[in-house]
C-alpha cells in the first residue's frame, strides 16, 4: 500500500493532478488494520482490569496505613510488624502492578501507532481533498468501532 500510495502521489505530481480520488483493494492490509484494532481492545479492556488491580491495593495500603498508626499509639510491636511487613508486600504488589500497567500502555500507544500509520498510507493513495476525507472517515469509523466500514472506506475512499 506504501509503494503504491507513493506511486499515485509522484504520478499525480508529474501530471499536475490536484484532486484524486482512488479505488484501491489491499486486504491484507484491512485484515491488519482490523486486527491492530482488536488487539487494541484487548488492551483496553487489560487496562481497566489492571486500574482495578491498582485500586484495591491502594484501598489496602490506606487501611494498613490505619492499622499500623493504631499499633503504634497502642505500644502493639507485634502488630506494628506484621502491618508493616503486609504494607511492604503491599507496596511490592503497586510496584509490579504500575509497571504491567506502563507495559500495556505502550503496548496500546504502539498499536494505536501503527493503525494511525495504516491510515495514512490509505490516505496517500489519494490526492488533494480525497485525502483529507479519508483520515477523517477511517478515524470516525475507529471511533464508532465499525471495521466493516472502516475496510469499505480504506478500499473505496466513501463511506457507502
Amino acid at each position: 500500500m506504501e509503494l503504491a500510495g507513493s506511486l499515485v502521489n509522484d504520478l499525480a505530481g508529474f501530471l499536475n493532478v490536484a484532486e484524486l480520488e482512488t479505488q484501491a483493494d489491499f486486504p491484507d492490509e484491512v485484515g491488519r488494520v482490523k486486527s491492530l484494532l482488536a488487539e487494541a481492545e484487548q488492551y483496553n479492556i487489560l487496562r481497566s482490569q489492571l486500574n482495578a488491580n491498582i485500586a484495591e491495593v491502594a484501598n489496602s495500603v490506606k487501611i494498613s496505613v490505619v492499622k499500623a498508626e493504631d499499633a503504634r499509639v497502642l505500644k502493639d510491636m507485634t502488630l506494628l510488624k506484621k502491618v508493616y511487613t503486609k504494607l511492604q508486600q503491599d507496596n511490592g504488589e503497586l510496584i509490579a502492578e504500575h509497571t504491567k500497567r506502563q507495559n500495556n500502555y505502550e503496548q496500546l500507544v504502539n498499536c494505536l501507532k501503527e493503525v494511525n500509520l495504516m491510515i495514512n498510507k490509505a490516505a496517500s493513495l489519494r490526492v488533494g481533498s480525497a485525502q483529507a476525507k479519508i483520515v477523517g472517515l477511517c478515524r470516525a469509523a475507529i471511533k464508532a468501532n465499525n471495521t466493516h466500514l472502516l475496510a469499505q472506506i480504506i478500499k473505496s475512499g466513501k463511506e457507502s
